[in-house]
């Protein structure tokens, strides 16, 4: 959900797995995360609930039906909250690897290529403006940053982890700009610490107020950025590099 600086690489998958051995990294990063369990308690603690409801937001949903109705704050904000209404102790989420009919923004193009960037690569949890947002592991920032491109990620941070199985790293999109002030590159942060809070439309990318939470197995060539959403011609490429979330939440509903 996200601009990017590189949105001009066309990336040819089987290459490169050959030359970044990308299947050994990401089979390195299975075997450790299947060990691991990271309840939702974790990440939002202050909201006490431990189940998801599933929300379908591919181009079959029926949720919101046109890019217009998502595009509509307060039309998408009175839907959510209809469904969470209906589910007061569910965290509403889903998305990872949908293709979504959303991405209406000029960021989405892809050079020298007429498919638009609609592969989603991480799991949204749709949660209200300044809900507290912590860490699932200890890290590094690497990066804090706050963009202004329309439908980018807003205020996002992205943090290292190292453990003696795997290096990787999560991002965590769509906080306040505040949130990415308070930290610099190369601080480092505890498992279970405040990260920030989630930023409300204005500040977050002109998004419904949620985070984007994404696992990369590495940064390739980006600085002060990474793609949310990928290309569908580039899916098995992506998939390696942006594992599925749930492997840490395991929950079923995801």
């Amino acid at each position: 959900m996200a601009k990017n600086k590189k949105t001009c690489l066309r990336f040819k998958p089987n290459t490169l797995f050959l030359i970044m051995n990308e299947r050994q990294r990401y089979q390195n990063f299975l075997d450790w995360a299947k060990k691991q369990y990271c309840p939702l308690t974790t990440i939002f603690p202050t909201i006490h609930k431990t189940d998801i409801f599933h929300i379908d937001l591919s181009k079959k949903n029926t949720t919101v039906k046109t890019e217009a109705e998502f595009n509509n704050p307060a039309f998408f904000g009175d839907k959510l909250a209809e469904i969470q209404e209906k589910n007061p102790k569910k965290i509403i989420a889903g998305g990872y690897l949908e293709k979504r009919a959303l991405y209406t923004s000029d960021i989405y193009n892809a050079k020298n290529s007429s498919e638009k960037r609609n592969i989603h690569l991480g799991l949204d949890f749709w949660l209200p403006e300044n809900t507290p947002v912590h860490s699932l592991f200890d890290g590094e920032i690497v990066c804090a940053v706050h963009q202004q491109d329309h439908k980018g990620y807003g205020g996002f941070i992205i943090l290292k982890h190292q453990t003696k199985e795997t290096t990787f790293y999560t991002l965590y999109g769509h906080l306040s700009e505040e949130s990415v002030s308070n930290f610099s590159i190369s601080d480092t942060i505890k498992k279970g610490e405040k990260i920030g809070v989630l930023g409300n439309y204005e500040e977050n990318g002109k998004w419904v107020p949620h985070l984007h939470f994404q696992i990369m197995l590495t940064l390739l060539e980006y600085e002060n950025d990474f793609p949310g959403v990928a290309l569908k011609s580039e899916i098995d490429f992506w998939k390696a590099i942006c594992p599925n979330p749930n492997v840490l939440f395991k929950s079923d509903s995801l």
